[in-house]
């Protein structure tokens, strides 16, 4: 029995040893890669916004000017395997985003804007790869289906592995390109490290429609050329192990401009993740952040050193329990 045990004890030595010098180039690199099958839910809300609000009335098309409305977004995000061909998916995944924003007019949601998006990206630098298939829909609340075929660049759902205090290039859908956004600080969320990292945009214009002279002015008449003016200053915070979003905020002033009138907001007031949302992502992302934290630095001596131990004890078990037998003449 003795025996028995020492020999087990020094097998198990050796796959601890194993494990420790595989923990690293394997075991932390199968596991620190962006989920092809990944499922998840955001949601953001913001007090006091100007927004505009589309809809129809008596059967005809109309828009009113909100203000001081809540609105809510609700994010949600799905991989989709099969979008990516089956000798890539290794390198890299497809998600699909839809994002539903809503007002609380009269004490009931109304919809404001709908939207889709499906975009590959390199599941260890998150960096948009434009691999499969990706789109933007370019539809609205009444068909919401209608897309078009959409090149990305930059960082879209989250940041990299190992997050570095540097500037990033992250995208923004509204300017449709990647703009630099710049580590400002560390912080800590819900008990989770986080760097913070802010973007600022604008303002700039992005598009002009024939818009009623009336959405400017209440009985004026006919139509005037509007000039739609974005700016926005976005604040992230990131789990820097995964790279994952605790946090989000957006300081929105996106108005139209005709001349001789003043600004209509379009989207106007500061919006962000709500406190479940943010509870949520800290608890779910700072545990995934410190199994990974311990097998990156902590696997191989780890390793080694249980192994070891484990070794030196099953030897010394079997070189005693030899001295222990008895000697025949």
């Amino acid at each position: 029995m003795r025996r028995v045990l020492a020999v087990a004890l020094i097998v198990l030595g050796a796959l601890f040893v194993g494990l420790g010098i595989l923990a690293k180039p394997y075991l932390y690199r199968s596991l620190a890669v962006v989920p092809l099958d990944q499922r998840s839910t955001s949601i953001s809300e913001g007090r006091g916004m100007s927004v505009l609000y589309p809809h129809r009335e008596d059967g005809a098309a109309a828009i009113d000017k909100l203000v001081d409305v809540d609105v809510r977004s609700t994010r949600q995000i799905a991989g989709i395997p099969g979008k990516v061909p089956a000798g890539d998916r290794a390198k890299n995944v497809f998600w699909q985003t839809t994002v539903r924003s809503q007002a609380m007019l009269d004490g009931q949601p109304v919809d404001l804007s709908y939207s889709e998006a499906g975009v590959s990206l390199d599941r260890v630098t998150a960096e948009a790869t434009n691999c499969c298939g990706d789109f933007r829909s370019t539809g609205d609340l009444e068909d919401p289906t209608k897309t078009e075929n959409a090149t990305y660049e930059g960082l879209y759902f989250k940041f990299p592995f190992n997050v570095e205090r540097k500037d990033y290039l992250w995208y923004d859908t509204t300017l449709r390109r990647a703009e630099p956004i710049s580590f400002v600080r560390e912080e800590d969320v819900d008990g989770t490290p986080v760097f913070v990292f802010e973007q600022k945009l604008g303002p700039e214009e992005v598009g002009s429609l024939e818009a009623p002279a009336s959405l400017f002015s209440t009985g004026a008449t006919g139509t005037v050329t509007a000039t739609e003016m974005y700016s926005n200053t976005r604040t992230l915070w990131v789990e820097p192990v995964t790279g994952v979003l605790i946090d989000g905020k957006e300081q929105i002033n996106d108005v139209y401009e005709a001349e001789g009138y003043e600004p209509v907001a379009k989207t106007v007031g500061l919006i962000g993740f709500n406190e479940k949302t943010v509870a949520d992502n800290a608890k779910e992302w700072g545990g995934k952040a410190s199994l990974l934290s311990l097998i990156d630095r902590w696997g191989l001596l780890f390793g080694l050193v249980i192994g070891f131990l484990l070794v030196v004890g099953g030897a010394f078990l079997l070189l005693t329990g030899r001295q222990a037998e008895p000697r025949h003449a």
